[in-house]
């Protein structure tokens, strides 16, 4: 191609280009009317109010689907908020825990929304303290110690299922995207926070190598009960278990810590609480300990084991689900399980 012919073609993708923006605009500012038009009248006709919030659920998607299309097929002109961090897969992920002993602090949206003073959990309020905490920990710089992000975050999502990607766009709004790219280094080798996903047999195997004959403490929620009801941890060699309160953890983030503190340094600490979780992997790592922060992993295995498409779907009476981060109020059991009540070392509630 001639330089000439390369000019004309640079041109008339950039007025393409500018087109698309104008279009862009133009949808946006007509569903933002329509969202709003739907919201008063759904106020007063109260008989159409399922039509209109399906309809306005439909007009946001679809907002959320235009905002992101610049990221996901990284427009040039959008490169101040297009970030894309380098993120380890998820089996690299792994194998640097099994195999190197590193620790792991996850941050996920409702970390990111702590940091800038949010809420997005039943189970915690919002925390300065966290907010500095987390902030604290994603800007940290420890060699054994690995950040791990949400890879879906930050790149195209053109073949996962649509259900799943609209979420993704729901939250990564322009301005959240410009907050991660503040706070996150481009330089920086980040882990995958989804490193305990499971869709297999061979990732249930994977992750079971991570505590195999093991001393493990597990530090969790009082109605967490990582491991009750399944066979996810009969490979460790002994499990001892520090329950902390299942709401607004970090309020009772000292005593949690100096429990833990009291564990042998050669023990797994296996972290489930949380946010609270992320902080407390990084301070345990600088003490010395290998701490994972192993998130949802026991509701993970269990909606897999009942070929459910996703948590909300576990419904275990004495287990704290995902189903009650969005409708709090349920009355959970303690589990009558001997075992699992010689474990727990300490209760801080």
């Amino acid at each position: 191609m001639s330089n000439d012919e390369l000019l004309q073609r640079m041109a008339g993708l950039e007025n393409e280009n500018e087109e698309l923006r104008k279009w862009q605009a133009s949808v946006n500012k007509l569903l933002n009317q329509a969202i709003d038009m739907m919201s008063q009248f759904g106020d007063t006709q109260r008989e159409f109010s399922d039509e209109l919030n399906a309809l306005k659920q439909y007009a946001c998607i679809n907002r959320y689907r235009i905002d992101s299309l610049p990221y996901e097929m990284q427009d040039p002109d959008y490169h101040t908020f297009f970030f894309k961090p380098h993120i380890l897969s998820n089996l690299e992920t792994r194998r640097l825990i099994i195999d190197e002993k590193k620790s792991l602090a996850r941050l996920g949206d409702g970390e990111f929304a702590a940091i800038v003073g949010q809420k997005r959990w039943n189970f915690q309020g919002e925390s300065q303290l966290l907010g500095k905490r987390l902030e604290e920990v994603l800007t940290s710089n420890e060699g054994g110690l690995m950040i791990g992000l949400h890879p879906l975050f930050y790149t195209n999502l053109f073949d996962i299922p649509e259900e799943e990607a609209d979420g993704v766009r729901a939250y990564m709004r322009p301005m959240v995207r410009k907050l991660h790219a503040g706070l996150l280094d481009p330089d920086k080798q980040y882990g995958d926070a989804l490193f305990h996903n499971i869709k297999s047999d061979d990732d249930v195997r994977e992750l079971k190598h991570i505590w195999n004959d093991r001393d493990c403490v597990f530090v969790e929620g009082i109605h967490t009960c990582m491991g009750v009801g399944n066979d996810l941890f009969d490979n460790c060699r002994s499990i001892e278990r520090i329950l902390g309160p299942a709401e607004n953890a970090i309020d009772r983030y000292d005593d949690i810590m100096n429990a833990a503190l009291r564990q042998p340094k050669d023990k797994l600490i296996l972290l489930a609480l949380g946010p609270t979780a992320t902080v407390l992997a990084y301070d345990l790592y600088k003490e010395g300990y290998q701490a994972i922060d192993i998130g949802h992993v026991d509701l993970i295995y269990e909606a897999y084991l009942r070929k459910l498409p996703n948590l909300y779907g576990v419904d275990i009476p004495y287990k704290y689900c995902s189903k009650d981060e969005r409708v709090a109020g349920r009355l959970i059991e303690a589990p009558d399980d001997d075992d699992y009540k010689a474990q727990i070392v300490a209760v801080i509630d």
